[in-house]
């Protein structure tokens, strides 16, 4: 059924307890998350992925794990579903103390956090960590085992989340209730230390009012944090190219792309893309706005460009509001909820990451609409 419902509020009095247990963990990674993130030069901010759930949905049908999209963290995520399986014994945890991944960055530094359920699961973590050869690193706080970026194939282990593809060496150091890991001792002195964390930046507290306000009874399965680069995306290069050498079939191509690239949604400062599950699956896309008259003008135009280029799979019902923030900023409070509920893949989440990945106009993109 696809039905848009434009509304002022959402009354949320009844599910107010249940909708915050639902985002703790989303919520808890974005405090750990350092704010610098922002300053990348790159779209898609940062990544989030709830242990526990995909784990139980794996249980239940293990292609679940195809279902997990782009990011730094998919990887290490992939053999989280058996709970005896050789990967856990060289985590430094359990899967009863692990709640989330939270990760930035781009290949090879990539920063992953640990999300634990409190300071004491990451300090035996740590310690657990010391026992399987992890020395002191050389930088305060920080343990590693082996030297930075060194290639070392013969200790190459599909099942050691401690190893990099090249066998390289991975460091750690304790956040709070998270464990970092990067890929040199800096980095992870850097990112647990004390500093303004995403989840205190006003406009990423103004995004997570508006994903609050769209889950409902839901959980977050997985979520994305984007900057304003993540909608000025979609100019493929190959348009400016023609294997025919026809000048007049390049310019049409060039066209058509600028047209694309103006009929968009209004600049936004920042937002979260999350991927629901629980009541229902959907996914629900907060956007940070000036003012609300803004973010209900995006709202409208994303339902609009939702039906037109999301695709027949991503289709559902469309609840098209906003949620109010802090400093007097809003959100766009954007949910699509689908008929199905698959454990395998959720193509509305899909529609998104997968336009921006691919570097095509979606329908996140920024124009003049």
């Amino acid at each position: 059924m696809r039905r848009s419902v434009i509304a002022a509020s959402l009354l949320l009095t009844s599910s107010l307890p249940v909708l915050a247990q639902n985002l703790d963990a989303l919520r808890d990674g974005l405090d750990h998350l350092p704010a610098v993130i922002l300053m990348q030069d790159h779209g898609d901010l940062g990544y989030f992925i709830d242990a526990g759930l995909m784990t139980e949905l794996g249980k239940a049908d293990f292609r679940a794990m195809s279902r997990l999209m782009f990011g730094p963290i998919k990887q290490i995520t992939e053999q989280t579903v058996d709970n005896d399986s050789a990967w856990w014994s060289k985590t430094g945890t359990t899967p009863d103390k692990l709640r989330y991944f939270a990760g930035f960055g781009r290949s090879p530094a990539v920063v992953t956090l640990w999300g634990l359920t409190d300071a004491a699961a990451a300090d035996d973590m740590m310690a657990t960590l010391g026992t399987f050869g992890f020395e002191n690193a050389g930088a305060p706080g920080v343990i590693g085992n082996g030297e930075p970026m060194k290639m070392d194939p013969q200790k190459r282990d599909a099942t050691d989340p401690w190893r990099t593809m090249i066998g390289a060496a991975q460091f750690a150091a304790v956040k709070g209730s998270a464990v970092v890991q990067a890929q040199n001792p800096q980095s992870a002195m850097l990112v647990a230390a004390e500093q303004p964390s995403l989840g205190e930046n006003p406009t990423m507290k103004t995004a997570l009012a508006g994903i609050e306000q769209s889950a409902g009874d839901r959980a977050v399965l997985q979520a994305m944090v984007i900057s304003p680069l993540f909608g000025m995306s979609g100019l493929d290069p190959a348009a400016f190219l023609s294997p025919t050498g026809d000048l007049e079939e390049t310019q049409e191509k060039i066209e058509q792309q600028m047209e694309d690239l103006q009929a968009g949604i209004p600049p936004y400062l920042g937002g979260i893309v999350a991927d629901f599950e629980g009541d229902g699956q959907g996914i629900g896309i907060a956007l940070t706005y000036p003012d609300c008259e803004i973010a209900q003008a995006a709202a409208d135009t994303l339902s609009a460009r939702w039906v037109e280029m999301a695709g027949a799979e991503a289709q559902g019902e469309i609840v098209a509001e906003t949620a109010e923030g802090i400093d007097g900023l809003c959100a766009t409070a954007f949910t699509v909820s689908l008929e199905n509920d698959n454990p395998v893949q959720n193509p509305a989440y899909r529609a998104v990451t997968e336009s921006y990945m691919r570097n095509e106009v979606g329908v996140l993109q920024i124009g003049q609409s």
